[in-house]
């Protein structure tokens, strides 16, 4: 496996382990491990089959745009609004979600107010963002280790406090509490675009990475779901490290949370250059002006009081994505017809799956929305 490619696989795992991990537990212990399991196993499917969707779409155009950009190219002025509206709100609610998280983990680790260490991660952050792809390229393969790796030595601590009967209750009435924080844990479809940068001259891996960079994200959370429950059961935390931390000592409470930041720091350097990315090249702001547009709005939402961390995940994932991840849908089957580019790869047959992901992603959304 060449750099490049190595690159690649880093930056999607990268964007996609981020803050959604850590409420996974949470949201899994309300319906139990084996429908949880069910769950992941069947998002997981549909996240590859979409972003290889997207994957497709991109190669299909000329020019390099974000979603709301690729939805006005192929569905119209209206529906590039629609998708701007959405994709902005799921981004600030995002980034808003990785400043809560990490201001619970770095206070846990270092005292003082988890207001204060939040801003302290945002100036960092907005730094990263600011410089762009490069700067992230430098950190996201040493990032992307250190979680996974982390992730088995905490899995090697907990092995011997796995209990069985904290894995076989289920309760199947509340399955609408994971689906929203999966869909969130499992979403990296907007640095798309940016793979596809990496990958220049080597589109024709798209599917190698996309299928690759998701199969160790599934590895990593059912991993996680299975020694978290099957250690804290029905008991787990809304940040899962920190009920790990109560229950097996202290040790795993730092090393726990040390994962913690690191998860999030990929995710939300790799979402707020997204976001950079969107208003620098689809609306031809400036470069430090696209920074404030991305990043301002969550940390005024910090600002003000915004920091109930498992209601920001499960109504980002299950409405805004699920709205966002429809419209990818039609935009793809769009540029079937009107593409302007021939790709390196296609779905072909697959491309009919797209059916089924509307109506996953179309009825989660609206029951998530009616149970806000």
């Amino acid at each position: 496996m060449n750099k490049t490619i190595l690159q690649a696989i880093a930056t999607l795992i990268g964007t996609v382990i981020g803050a959604g991990i850590l409420g996974i537990p949470y949201a899994v212990s309300k319906v139990g491990f084996l429908p949880g399991m069910v769950m992941l196993i069947i998002l997981s499917v549909i996240t590859v089959v979409l972003q290889l969707m997207f994957a497709e779409l991109t190669l299909r155009t000329k020019h390099d745009h974000q979603i709301p950009g690729y939805s006005g190219f192929y569905l119209g002025y209206h529906i590039k609004q629609l998708a701007l509206i959405v994709g902005l709100l799921a981004g600030y609610g995002t980034l808003l979600a990785y400043l809560i998280g990490e201001g619970k983990v770095l206070s846990s680790l270092f005292g003082g107010s988890q207001f204060m260490w939040g801003l302290i991660f945002f100036v960092f952050g907005s730094f990263i963002i600011y410089k762009g792809l490069e700067v992230i390229k430098r950190f996201e393969v040493v990032l992307a280790g250190f979680v996974l790796s982390t992730l088995v030595v905490i899995g090697i601590f907990l092995s011997p406090h796995v209990r069985l009967d904290n894995l076989i209750y289920w309760d199947t009435t509340r399955l609408l509490i994971p689906y929203g924080v999966l869909l969130f844990a499992l979403s990296g479809t907007v640095i798309i675009p940016q793979i596809r940068q990496e990958l220049k001259g080597q589109e024709h891996k798209f599917p190698s990475v996309i299928i690759g960079a998701n199969l160790i994200v599934f590895l990593v959370y059912a991993g996680f779901m299975y020694f978290v429950l099957g250690v804290t059961g029905k008991e787990t935390t809304e940040v899962a490290t920190v009920g790990l931390g109560y229950t097996v000592g202290r040790n795993i409470l730092i090393l726990g949370n040390i994962l913690a930041f690191f998860t999030m720091s990929t995710g939300f350097l790799a979402i707020g250059i997204a976001m950079r990315s969107l208003f620098q090249y689809d609306y031809n702001f400036s470069r430090r002006k696209a920074l404030v547009a991305a990043i301002g709005v969550p940390l005024v939402l910090f600002l003000i009081g915004a920091r109930d961390f498992i209601a920001v995940l499960g109504v980002v994932g299950g409405v805004l994505l699920g709205i966002q991840n429809a419209l990818i849908v039609f935009s793809f089957w769009k540029s079937l017809i009107n593409g302007n580019r021939k790709p390196e790869f296609r779905l072909g047959a697959l491309s009919y799956t797209g059916f089924i992901l509307l109506v996953v992603f179309i009825v989660g959304a609206v029951l998530t929305f009616l149970n806000i």
